[in-house]
């Protein structure tokens, strides 16, 4: 599995607000966009794209017209399929691509989230992003070395004077 690309994850928030989809970065690509390679002056790597959603029929069908011709499998997924998984994961072997779809996570569901996200323009694109400390706090306790990582530079960002 490569490398998630910057430029896939923008078209993908491009495609989300041109179809009113509510989500909300979290994972990798928000503390990215919170400053943690420019602040550790270290490249973050992931392997996917992580999106905290509002799990509606009416969204879920967002983000399928948004993300076809992007993920094939996108259609597999079920409109009503979030009132049984918290999370979904879609996996594109040929591509690599690999999109999560998050309902709720650590307690933080869509409606807690977007109350405290944070509007980051990047590339031109407003996107809604997981504040810090939400971010923080689903990654203080895992025990994956990325997550340390995350945790202790956007601890940093935080602390640091504005």
């Amino acid at each position: 599995m490569e490398e998630a690309k910057l430029e896939t994850f923008i078209e993908i928030c491009q495609r989300f607000n041109q179809k009113a989809v509510k989500y909300v970065v979290c994972g990798a690509f928000a503390s990215i966009l919170h400053g943690v390679e420019k602040v550790s002056r270290q490249h973050r790597p992931t392997k996917d794209y992580d999106f905290l959603i509002e799990g509606s029929v009416e969204n879920v069908r967002k983000i399928k017209e948004a993300l076809r011709n992007l993920f094939d499998k996108i259609d597999e997924l079920q409109d009503d399929e979030f009132k049984n998984y918290p999370t979904i994961q879609i996996v594109e072997e040929e591509s690599g691509l690999v999109l999560d779809l998050i309902v709720k996570m650590w307690g933080i569901d869509y409606e807690v989230a977007i109350k405290d996200a944070v509007m980051i323009k990047f590339s031109g694109i407003n996107i809604p992003v997981l504040n810090i400390d939400h971010l923080i706090n689903m990654k203080k306790d895992s025990l994956r070395p990325q997550d340390k990582f995350d945790t202790y530079w956007l601890g940093q960002i935080k602390d640091s004077p504005k």
